[in-house]
């Protein structure tokens, strides 16, 4: 393969064919940001950007690192805490988008990436869940790609790093 076919395969595997499934993934009907939110956590303010987490409370996150505790309304502002603390988190806790009153241990949540629902902070979406199957059976009806914690935090860095950023 020469130069120009590698390119080419490249902009179609990681544009076209990511692109075309989600435009043609089922409209979700779930409203997020919650206009008129219950209290789901104490912790209002988003420590990164300072948006309202119980209005993000599908998308919301809590970490520590050596600096302290952070709460965060995505997984946008955990990779630029990340970025500017220098340091990895740790005991990291992630909402379940469907069952926002339910806090996963982000080390073992599902993820799905890039589908249909909105993303916070971001464009590209990055959603919990607390099973595999219930991962695969969202991506199937809306778009995007399964993964584990690490796989959606790689994405959101590389968004930060790449402006991929959506206020």
């Amino acid at each position: 393969m020469n130069r120009r076919s590698v390119f080419v395969f490249f902009i179609l595997v990681f544009f076209c064919i990511p692109a075309t499934s989600v435009l043609s993934a089922e409209k979700l009907d779930i409203e997020h940001p919650i206009k008129n939110p219950k209290k789901y956590t104490e912790k209002e303010k988003c420590d990164n950007c300072g948006m309202d987490r119980n209005k993000f409370a599908r998308t919301r996150y809590e970490f520590q690192t050596s600096k302290g505790a952070f709460h965060v309304c995505s997984i946008h502002c955990v990779a630029v805490m990340v970025i500017k603390l220098n340091e990895k988190p740790k005991n990291v806790k992630v909402a379940e988008y469907l069952h926002p009153d339910n806090m996963l241990d982000a080390e073992k949540a599902f993820f799905v990436v890039g589908s249909s629902a909105p993303g916070t902070m971001t464009r590209k979406s990055k959603i919990a869940f607390s099973s595999k199957d219930d991962a695969w059976k969202f991506a199937a009806k809306y778009a995007g790609i399964v993964t584990n914690f690490e796989g959606a935090l790689s994405e959101a860095k590389m968004a930060v790093h790449g402006g991929g950023h959506k206020h």
